[in-house]
């Protein structure tokens, strides 16, 4: 029986759904059960805890749990959800269970991008995480994906949705920063390899997509798939970074973050071609994918 954290999450649902068709049996560590009704509906079983809460995840593994697959992670903070909490210190926590317990198999969701001496807080905590991780003894597969688009997400979905009511997309920064999306499909296709292939233990795996697009192309193609045309308008990452210090002071959850702008101003890619390489998975084109749920 596999123990999922993260379930109700965008790529959670998809793993879910993919899980299911091996017939995999199915627990969730959720926070509230009432909101996970879709999971329990799919088939899961669902048991109430938090990943920063280390009694309420020894609780959930019992003795069927063979394989615990850890996806929560944020895309930003808020109050009393940090990084640090969440990506280190919850990651610690699910660990230090699974070795109590004596879990056989831990798959681990990082990030494409993580790396010692990174400049955002996402990133460095995130290779704290995959340190613990690593250092726990544990027959571990870690995954690494580029930025994941997919039906739910909230990347290509968002500027789609801005797209259908307005003729003008803003852009932070010149838009030439070097994005490699995954199809949240072919990522849960890999989970669900690891889970299967002995090669897959003790290794990072890097999930990206067959090709790379500047930040401004990107947005061209999901104009594209819409049948619309949009402007860009590129703002200057000092004013975005200006505006972006004064609504994390003034507002719970802002629109973007400085730590979320640091990495925009970065390439995410990668030369690795683990999805076919590793997993046999042909990556899915970033306008294919995109038209099975936009266009």
């Amino acid at each position: 029986m596999i123990l999922l954290t993260g379930g109700t999450g965008f790529v959670g649902g998809h793993l879910v759904d993919e899980l299911l068709k091996d017939s995999l049996k199915i627990r969730c560590l959720v926070r509230d059960p009432e909101k996970a009704a879709r999971l329990a509906g799919a088939g899961c079983e669902l048991v109430r805890g938090d990943i920063l809460d280390p009694a309420s995840i020894l609780n959930a593994i019992t003795p069927e749990i063979d394989t615990v697959i850890h996806l929560v992670g944020i895309l930003a903070e808020s109050k009393g959800s940090t990084f640090r909490s969440v990506h280190a210190e919850g990651t610690r926590n699910v660990v230090a269970s699974c070795i109590v317990k004596g879990v056989k198999k831990f798959l681990h969701m990082s990030a494409l991008g993580t790396r010692s001496g990174a400049r955002s807080e996402y990133h460095k905590t995130k290779w704290e995480a995959e340190e613990t991780v690593r250092a726990s003894g544990l027959d571990y597969t870690i995954f690494r994906p580029s930025v994941i688009f997919g039906p739910g997400d909230a990347f290509t979905n968002v500027f789609a949705r801005i797209m259908r009511f307005s003729p003008v997309v803003f852009i932070p920064g010149d838009g030439k920063s070097m994005m490699q999306p995954v199809f949240v499909k072919d990522v849960v296709r890999a989970f669900a390899g690891a889970l299967k292939s002995p090669p897959a233990s003790g290794r990072v795996y890097e999930l990206a997509g067959p090709d790379t697009y500047t930040f401004d192309s990107i947005i061209d193609r999901i104009a594209f798939v819409l049948g619309k045309k949009r402007y860009k308008v590129h703002i200057p990452m000092s004013v975005m970074r200006l505006n972006a210090a004064v609504a994390e002071k003034i507002l719970t959850k802002p629109p973007v973050s400085r730590d979320a702008l640091i990495m925009l101003e970065e390439d995410n890619v990668t030369k690795r071609r683990d999805l076919e390489d590793a997993f046999g998975i042909r990556p899915t084109l970033f306008i294919d994918g995109m038209r099975s749920y936009l266009g």
